[in-house]
């Protein structure tokens, strides 16, 4: 984030802050003279029920502009209040009438602390930017091992799934090459016979501004060894002998996850000044938020909006946080999102008991920014990760077949709503059985995972991927012409062939077939659609395997 950015981020906040110290001034002096109005708590409590809300959230919203010791004078109100009303303490209704009328004088008389958001939070990693185009290039991989043969066939295998390689024998060398060039992911062997390895890695971290994803390769898996490995920053570790379409997978896992797009949240408070300063707050280091008063949008606003996160302030006037987060928790589709309470409530028992309503955190108000940011980058994660190991096939990390073709009526919907172009694909591995018969179930796997690997890197990140099911794919390509779409999956059909497998007692190569259909005002929906491209991969089939058939005269078998 530029200079300008986080100048403008404070000159923002700091007109909030100056707005909300003019209502706090209105609001504080309307309270005193309500105060006047209804007289002795203990003798007229139900009408003193709103004035306890307002103190609440005073108490709950002082502190987060500035104004920390109001926050704190309402927060000893409430519980006063609160007290009286429960158990009609006579004694603290008068001192607590002298001092609710006083709360303007006081107010007026406070000098706000600066508001204040470190440089860190601006500048924080929690939070994706806008990443590069990795799409316009292949990623650069350093590799650091002194074995030649096992380098090189690293190197091999990685190029075959279109990564760049550059490999090093030396850490000197390694780190020489580093200070010139930034690499996308860096790959060291956890055992060189010379140098430590791990001890490479952590030198030429310091190198940069952000860490570098860093993986080893290992010829044991000691828990020390493991130990050392989370402490130097290690996000993958793979022992020999090598699994390089393990590694593949490994790899674009990681590097795709840096161009996902940004974390959604929903927040869900009635106060709008607080909601619209934690959306600022997130949306200012890269979340995409959206803001709901009225609690009763929850479920379309969820199925509208499909969060990551879910943020609920726990005292609203028509239902609590908790409340509506049980309400949420009733449709099995939200289950897996995360739930974070806001609460001016400094009461233990209370948090708790929220949190066993459907919560997953607790943030108790005022919030500095950077315990928000973390909460919910932390959340959104986790929130990502489940979601991602429910979808998706567990040998290849695509969608798995209803995940897809649920996935493949939303891109039709949105397609004509666009007025935009979509083609489909299906693909199918030539003659699977006989890789199984002949070479095992385990080089079979292998086979899948690197035509997955292969579409995942080839593909774009507005394309979707799925395992249709056992040796079948399907590919929804959006704002996609036909001819286009052909020449994407003849390139797919030719470096699939050129990839070389290893079986028990020799290499071989596998080849793929594909048919592709184009949405269109005569094809009715996804099912439609999905027939229409496998009756062109049968044609494919039938033409002799190894070839694309198209649609509207796209292109011809090879």
């Amino acid at each position: 984030m530029t200079p300008m950015a986080n100048a403008d981020i404070r000159a923002r906040l700091e007109r909030m802050r100056h707005d909300y110290g003019l209502w706090l001034g209105r609001e504080c002096a309307d309270l005193s003279a309500r105060a006047q109005e209804l007289g002795n708590p203990i003798l007229n409590g139900a009408p003193w029920e709103p004035v306890r809300g307002r103190l609440h959230r005073i108490a709950g919203s002082a502190g987060t502009f500035g104004f920390q010791e109001a926050s704190e004078i309402c927060r000893l109100l409430e519980h006063r209040l609160e007290r009286i009303l429960q158990t009609g303490a006579s004694g603290d209704a008068g001192v607590f009438l002298r001092e609710l009328g006083s709360l303007p004088a006081l107010v007026k008389s406070l000098t706000p602390e600066r508001l204040s958001i470190a440089d860190d939070l601006l500048h924080s990693p929690v939070v994706a930017r806008a990443p590069e185009d990795r799409e316009s290039r292949q990623p650069l991989i350093f590799v650091l091992d002194d074995d030649d043969a096992t380098g090189q066939q690293l190197c091999r295998m990685l190029e075959s799934f279109h990564y760049r390689t550059c490999r090093f024998g030396t850490g000197e060398a390694l780190e020489r090459a580093c200070r010139e060039q930034r690499p996308d992911a860096l790959i060291l062997d956890l055992h060189l016979a010379v140098e430590d390895g791990l001890a490479i890695g952590e030198a030429v971290q310091h190198l940069f501004a952000e860490p570098l994803p860093l993986f080893v390769t290992s010829r044991a898996q000691a828990f020390e060894d493991q130990l050392r490995a989370v402490r130097a920053g290690v996000v993958g570790i793979i022992s020999h002998p090598l699994d390089p379409i393990r590694l593949a997978d490994m790899l674009e896992t990681h590097l795709r996850r840096h161009r996902l797009p940004p974390a959604r949240v929903l927040l869900v408070d009635d106060d709008e000044m607080m909601h619209t300063y934690h959306r600022l707050l997130l949306e200012e280091v890269g979340f995409t938020v959206m803001t709901l008063s009225r609690p009763e949008g929850i479920l379309e606003a969820m199925e509208g909006f499909a969060p990551d996160v879910l943020v609920l302030d726990v005292h609203m006037p028509q239902c609590s946080g908790p409340e509506l987060a049980q309400i949420v928790r009733y449709h099995p589709r939200w289950l897996q999102v995360p739930i974070i309470y806001l609460s001016a409530a400094l009461d233990a028992g209370a948090q708790l008991e929220a949190m066993t309503k459907a919560g997953d955190d607790f943030l108790t108000k005022p919030i500095a920014p950077e315990a928000l940011v973390a909460a919910v980058t932390a959340r959104a994660r986790r929130s990502r990760e489940l979601a991602a190991a429910l979808s998706r096939d567990g040998l290849t990390g695509l969608l798995k077949h209803a995940d897809i073709k649920a996935r493949l009526q939303a891109a039709i919907a949105q397609a004509r709503r666009r007025d935009a172009s979509l083609c489909l694909a299906m693909l199918d591995i030539d003659h699977f059985k006989s890789v199984n018969d002949t070479h095992g179930h385990l080089a079979g796997d292998e086979v899948i995972r690197a035509l997955a690997n292969l579409l995942r890197r080839r593909l774009r990140e507005s394309d979707l991927i799925g395992r249709y099911g056992g040796e079948e794919f399907l590919l929804v390509l959006n704002d996609c012409e036909s001819a286009q779409a052909f020449k994407v999956l003849d390139e797919l059909r030719e470096s699939f062939g050129a990839l070389t497998f290893h079986g028990d007692e020799r290499d071989f190569q596998c080849t793929l077939s594909a048919g592709i259909a184009v949405m269109a005002s005569d094809v009715a929906g996804s099912d439609a659609l999905i027939n229409v491209a496998d009756q062109h991969l049968y044609r494919a089939k039938q033409a002799g395997r190894n070839c694309v058939i198209g649609a509207r005269g796209s292109g011809t078998p090879r």
